[in-house]
């Protein structure tokens, strides 16, 4: 509960009502209850305007506008109602969501990552690190919300501001220390994390996505680059560590340097990445840092998670961590659910991994090309109602990539499935090599019956879900629950162990 005046930054009060108290924010009418404060905010499909009188119907006993045609009905129409007026009711938002819940960053370290691809992969190796230093930690991403083991929401990329400087302040009751979020390029563009102090940020890569909502890469960017700003808007001492290899990471450190203590790596990078030896069950690499050589192993796979890895350990570096202790505690590192997850097969694995762009595609599939032994099986398809153009991008990648190619079902939503399979298919040219089979557990029964000895099984593009979504149902659905079933119904001896001999490999 807080007073209006508490919650204003530079709006203006149009008419005061009978009531200063306000009890709870909202930004969607159907959530607004009594002594609420409405946000109404011009959005891409919907504008919260024209919800405005459902909102005091319900209870709201203070409006925040940006429509200033609407001042004087609103004065004349429900003159007990608080009007304020705001240039830009998003960032009002935000900050009066930072000041109802008592400003919470300021008491804890909070970190940002963003990028196209190992957001979620970069968080949680940071909430690894910072854990086993002592640290509390909380986790704002896709997968969850949690408290070190402790889930407290169900996972989304990053939330409204509400919700975010609510979670901040529950963290923050609960003794976080530290707290490591997924920024979106949607979160950035729509200042969802507007006035939040942030420690500092990291930057992974930019490849093609999301472009159903940004249209250009250049807007894509400038999204990414706005988290940047932000960060050295609120904090004048920030870290930062940037994908230097990356050309869209070259410019955000270029655009920023001056204002955030960065440290760059990547093959270019300050934290130098030397060479790399992959295997199906460990990974290990060198580094140059400040003139000398270091070596890391980790059971972690794939070149990604090289880069994932080289982002999380510099940004401890430039935070005071120890290089010694970085290189005991990186071989204890567990991997994250549904990012090169393995199940074993009969004489063959099983990959699972959350691959639904063309550039995350390709990285997994490359580091699967430096580790096999026979063919790779890659079944894939692309979530509907989203950006059609990676479509085509990743049937390519697929088809280059892969010795059989098995094109199926993702997230249709309420686009028609076999629609989505064309437009993959626009980008295949060796058709001979490919197979569709929209039903996906067929698909992953089919690629996984026909697997022989040495070849690896890839299911992309899910990873940690556990549903489908089509048209407007959830269905329960879990890639490697349901390899894992078909494992049973196939290979399971009478002793209910797995027949394979991968484990010499």
């Amino acid at each position: 509960m807080k007073k209006l005046q508490d919650l204003l930054t530079d709006e203006k009060v149009i008419n005061f009502g009978e009531s200063q108290v306000i009890k709870g924010l909202a930004n969607n009418s159907d959530k607004v209850e009594k002594d609420y404060a409405f946000f109404a905010i011009k959005g891409s499909s919907t504008d919260g305007h024209n919800f405005i009188e459902s909102a005091i119907s319900k209870g709201a006993n203070t409006i925040f506008i940006q429509d200033a045609s609407l001042i004087d009905k609103l004065k004349r129409d429900y003159p007990q109602v608080n009007i304020v007026f705001s240039e830009n009711t998003r960032k009002s938002l935000a900050t009066a969501s930072n000041k109802f819940y008592d400003e919470p960053s300021k008491y804890l370290k909070v970190i940002g990552i963003t990028g196209t691809n190992g957001k979620t992969s970069v968080s949680n190796l940071l909430a690894q690190y910072y854990e086993k230093v002592g640290y509390k930690v909380g986790v704002i991403g896709t997968i969850n919300y949690r408290i070190g083991d402790e889930i407290i929401s169900s996972g989304h990329t990053t939330p409204d501001p509400i919700q975010w400087f609510k979670t901040l302040s529950l963290m923050k009751e609960k003794g976080c220390n530290v707290v490591v979020a997924e920024v979106s390029s949607h979160a950035a563009d729509q200042l969802r994390v507007y006035s939040t102090i942030f420690h500092g940020g990291i930057f992974t890569n930019l490849t093609q996505d999301h472009l159903d909502y940004h249209r250009t890469m250049e807007n894509y960017f400038l999204a990414k680059r706005e988290f940047f700003k932000q960060i050295q808007l609120f904090n004048d001492k920030a870290i930062g560590s940037i994908n230097i290899d990356d050309p869209y990471g070259k410019r955000i450190y270029d655009d920023f340097k001056e204002k955030i203590d960065f440290i760059t790596y990547g093959f270019e990078g300050e934290f130098k990445i030397k060479d790399y030896k992959l295997s199906i069950f460990e990974t290990l690499f060198n580094v140059e840092y400040k003139g000398k050589n270091i070596a890391f192993k980790t059971k972690l796979r794939g070149l990604f998670n090289v880069f994932n890895l080289s982002a999380s350990i510099s940004f401890l570096i430039k935070d005071g961590f120890d290089m010694d202790f970085l290189q005991s505690t990186t071989l204890d590192l567990k991997p994250i659910k549904g990012r090169f997850e393995v199940v074993e097969g009969k004489d063959f694995i099983i990959v699972i991994d959350y691959a639904h762009t063309p550039d995350a595609l390709e990285n997994i599939l490359k580091s699967l090309n430096q580790i096999k032994q026979n063919r790779i099986i890659t079944v894939f398809g692309a979530g509907g109602n989203r950006d059609r153009t990676k479509r085509p991008l990743m049937g390519k990648v697929a088809e280059d990539l892969s010795d059989v190619v098995i094109i199926t079902s993702d997230n249709p939503r309420f686009e028609d499935p076999n629609q989505i399979i064309n437009d993959i298919l626009e980008g295949i040219t060796q058709k001979s090599k490919v197979q569709v089979e929209p039903d996906r557990k067929k698909a992953i029964k089919y690629a996984i019956k026909m697997a022989q000895k040495g070849d690896i099984v890839l299911i992309a593009g899910k990873g940690h879900e556990n549903y489908q979504i089509i048209k407007d149902q959830v269905i329960p659905f879990d890639d490697k629950e349901v390899a894992i079933q078909i494992l049973k119904e196939l290979w399971y001896d009478n002793k209910n162990t797995l027949c394979s001999s991968w484990r010499n490999y």
